[in-house]
C-alpha cells in the first residue's frame, strides 16, 4: 500500500502580491510534518507552482493523491500559476484521474464556478469559495483545516473545525480595515471578504467516504529487524522460537523495539541476552497479550497443557482485537456516523458454551467491514492490514485461523494424547502469525483510569490529576498505578473508571474507552478479603467471557482461560456486592446455576447463593452494558 501524497500547490504574484500566502504554505505544511516524519503520508509542497511542474508532480505520483490543495489567486475558470493562468477544465481532468483523490481544497476567490467540472471529472469532493476572500482569513482557515484533519479529525470533522474558528474570532469584527483579497480583479474593500464563504461539496455517492475520511495514522517500516538479528532468535529459542519472531512484525510498527534488542559494549552496540527479549514482547504490548506471552514461557514443555496455553493465547488475542473494534463501533453507532444491519448481533449475549466457541477473530473482519464499506475510519487504522491478510483465502492468516479454531475444539472435546510435540509446535506457528495480526498494539499504550481529579485555580488554566497506570509490564504484580506527579497530570481528562487505548499516552482526549468490554476490577473493588492497601494501587484485568442468568462474567487475563474458569480470583460478576468480595464469594456458582464444563463436582464446589441485597460494585459495567445492546440495535 503507498503512502498517501497531501499535494500543496501555492503561487503568488508579484502585480498582486498575497502577502500572507507564504504563511499559508508554512502553516500548512507545519501541521502536517510530524505525519510526514513519520511516513504516514508524504507532504509535497511546491510555493512557485507553474503548469508544467504541476502537470509532471501529478502524474509522477499516479493514484497516490489523496488531497489537492492550491492557495493563490483564483477565479471561477482559472487557478493563477506562475508564468500564466491554468484552465480548469484541464485542472479538472487531470486532478480526475487520481483514482484515491479525496479531497480538493481550492483556496483561492470564488472557486464555486470550478467545483461542477470539478465533481464531473470524478473528484469526490471540493472545497471552494463562492465570494472573493481575504488573504488573512484564507490563511487562518487553511492552518485551522489541516491542524484538525492532523489531529485525526475527519474531513467533515475539520471543515466544521475551521468554520467555527473563524465565526468566533470575526463574529464582532464590523471595520478590520484594507486588506487583500485573493482575486486580483476584486475591490481591496470589498465587504464580500468579511464572511465566511468556504463550502464542502460532495458527491452524494461518495458522502460516507469523504465525510469520514481520516488521514492514517499507522507507521509500517519496509523491514522490520534485521535478518542476522532474526537468525540469532532463532538459534537461541527452542519453544517459543516462532512466539519470538514477532518482535519482527513489532519492529515495523515500532522502529525503537529493535533499539530495545541492543545495547552499547566497548563502544559497539551488540544483541543483548536473548533471555530478555521476552520481556521486550510483555513491554510492548498491552497485558491482556503480555499476560499471555509470560505464561508461555512458563508452560514451554510440549502437551496438553502447552496447548491449551497456545489456544488460550490465540483466544485473549482476537478477543482484545474484537473488543477494541466494537467499542469504537459502538462509538460511531452512538454518533450516527455508521449505520448497522438490522438485526445486528455484535456477540455480546453468549452464554459459557457459546463463548467456548465464538469465533472472535473472524467476528472481528466483520466488524472492520462495517467500517470499510461506509467509508468510516476506525480509531486504529491497522485493522486495514487485519482484513487485508485474511482476504486472501490460502494465506498465513485464514491457514492460521483454521488450524486453531479446529485446535478449540479439538480441546473442548477430548484433549489429544498423541504427537503432542509436533502439534504444540504447529499451533505455535500458527499463533505466531496471529499475533503478528497484532503486532501493531505495539504502537499504542493501554491505560487503566480510575479517579479524576480537577484543580482550577484563579486566573491559572484549569489541570487534571489523574489515578492512573500503564497496562504493560514484565509481570503482573508491576501494572501499579503512577505515585509521581509528572505522570499523573494532564493538560485533557479522560474517562474514569475505564480502561483506555491511547495513541499517546498525554493526549487523552484522544482516546478510545474499553469499558464495560475490558475492566480492572481493582477500580471497582480496591480492597479485598486478605489483601493490604497494596491493592488498591495494583491493576487486575478482566476480560467480558459470557451471561449467566443474566449476569456479566469477567474472566482475569492473568491464566489461561481453562484455569480462570476453575479458579476462585479469576472469576467475577456483575451482581457481586462488597460483602461477596470481603466474605470470599468470588466465584462460587449461584444455586441452581448450570456447570457447563463439569468442574464444580471435581473441585468439591457447593452450589452456593449470592448475598442478598447490598450495592452491586459492578453496576455501572452492567448500564454500560445494556446501553451498548441499545445503541446497536441488539436484542438483550
Amino acid at each position: 500500500m503507498s503512502t498517501p501524497v497531501l499535494f500543496l500547490a501555492f503561487s503568488n504574484d508579484a502585480d498582486a502580491h498575497l502577502e500572507l500566502l507564504k504563511k499559508e504554505s508554512k502553516d500548512v505544511f507545519n501541521a502536517l510534518r510530524a505525519l510526514d516524519e513519520k511516513g504516514f503520508v508524504k507532504v509535497h509542497r511546491e510555493e512557485s507552482a507553474d503548469v508544467d511542474e504541476l502537470f509532471d508532480s501529478l502524474v509522477s505520483f499516479k493514484d497516490r493523491v489523496a488531497v489537492f490543495h492550491y492557495g493563490g489567486h483564483a477565479d471561477g475558470m482559472t487557478l493563477r500559476m506562475e508564468g500564466g493562468a491554468a484552465n480548469a477544465r484541464g485542472i479538472a481532468g487531470l486532478l480526475g484521474e487520481q483514482t484515491n483523490l479525496k479531497l480538493v481544497f481550492l483556496n483561492g476567490c470564488a472557486t464555486r464556478p470550478q467545483v461542477d467540472q470539478l465533481l464531473a471529472a470524478g473528484v469526490k469532493a471540493v472545497i471552494a469559495t463562492s465570494v472573493p476572500i481575504r488573504d488573512d482569513k484564507a490563511t487562518e482557515f487553511a492552518a485551522q483545516f489541516y491542524q484538525a484533519l492532523a489531529s485525526r479529525r475527519t474531513i467533515a470533522q475539520a471543515f466544521g473545525l475551521a468554520q467555527a474558528f473563524l465565526q468566533t474570532k470575526y463574529k464582532d469584527v464590523r471595520d478590520i480595515g484594507v486588506v487583500k483579497l485573493r482575486d486580483v480583479s476584486a475591490s481591496e474593500s470589498s465587504d464580500a471578504g468579511d464572511s465566511i464563504p468556504w463550502g464542502l461539496y460532495v458527491k452524494e455517492a461518495h458522502e460516507a467516504e469523504v465525510m469520514n475520511w481520516k488521514l492514517p495514522y499507522y507507521y509500517y517500516q519496509a523491514v522490520g529487524l534485521p535478518e542476522d538479528m532474526k537468525q540469532y532468535i532463532a538459534s537461541s529459542f527452542t519453544a517459543n522460537r516462532y512466539v519470538m519472531l514477532v518482535l519482527d512484525e513489532m519492529a515495523h510498527y515500532n522502529p525503537d523495539i529493535y533499539a530495545q534488542m541492543m545495547e552499547q559494549k566497548g563502544g559497539e552496540s551488540v544483541k543483548r541476552d536473548s533471555r530478555e527479549y521476552p520481556e521486550l514482547i510483555v513491554r510492548n504490548l498491552p497485558w491482556p497479550l503480555g499476560s499471555q506471552i509470560r505464561l508461555l514461557r512458563q508452560q514451554d514443555s510440549p502437551g496438553v497443557e502447552r496447548l491449551e496455553h497456545l489456544a488460550s493465547a490465540y483466544v485473549r488475542t482476537s478477543q482484545l482485537l474484537y473488543y477494541i473494534l466494537l467499542s469504537n463501533l459502538w462509538e460511531q453507532s452512538r454518533l450516527k456516523q455508521i449505520k448497522l444491519p438490522q438485526p445486528f448481533d455484535p456477540g455480546l449475549t453468549l452464554d459459557a458454551r457459546a463463548f467456548a466457541s465464538f469465533d472472535f477473530l473472524a467476528k472481528t473482519v466483520e466488524l472492520y467491514r462495517l467500517f470499510h464499506d461506509q467509508g468510516v475510519a476506525p480509531y486504529v487504522a491497522e485493522y486495514e492490514r487485519v482484513a487485508a491478510a485474511w482476504d486472501i483465502p490460502t494465506g498465513p492468516l485464514q491457514s492460521a485461523h483454521t488450524h486453531l479454531e479446529q485446535l478449540r475444539a479439538e480441546l473442548l472435546a477430548s484433549p489429544p494424547a498423541n504427537d503432542l510435540e509436533k502439534r504444540c509446535l504447529d499451533a505455535e506457528k500458527a499463533l505466531s502469525i496471529v499475533l503478528r495480526s497484532a503486532a501493531f498494539l505495539a504502537n499504542y499504550r493501554m491505560l487503566t483510569v480510575r479517579n479524576i481529579a480537577v484543580e482550577a485555580i484563579r486566573f491559572e488554566a484549569v489541570a487534571y490529576e489523574l489515578d492512573l497506570g500503564p497496562l504493560n509490564a514484565v509481570d503482573s504484580s508491576a501494572l501499579g498505578l503512577y505515585q509521581d506527579v509528572a505522570h499523573r497530570r494532564k493538560a485533557h481528562l479522560s474517562n474514569s473508571q475505564s480502561i483506555l487505548l491511547a495513541r499517546e499516552e498525554n493526549k487523552l482526549d484522544d482516546c478510545l474507552n474499553l469499558s464495560p468490554f475490558i475492566i480492572d476490577k481493582n477500580t471497582f473493588v480496591s480492597v479485598q478479603k486478605g489483601e493490604g492497601s497494596e491493592t488498591a494501587r495494583l491493576a487486575h484485568i478482566f476480560m467480558l467471557s459470557y451471561v449467566e442468568q443474566g449476569r456479566l462474567v469477567y474472566l482475569a487475563v492473568d491464566h489461561g482461560i481453562r484455569y480462570a474458569l476453575e479458579n476462585e480470583r479469576d472469576r467475577v460478576h456483575t451482581d457481586m456486592t462488597r460483602e461477596d468480595f470481603t466474605e470470599g464469594r468470588n466465584l462460587s456458582p449461584s444455586a441452581g446455576a448450570p456447570d457447563p464444563f463439569g468442574l464444580d463436582a471435581s473441585f468439591g464446589l457447593a452450589p452456593q447463593a449470592p448475598s442478598e441485597g447490598g450495592v452491586k460494585v459492578f453496576q455501572v459495567l452492567r448500564d454500560q452494558f445494556d446501553s451498548c445492546l441499545a445503541d446497536l440495535g441488539a436484542a438483550p
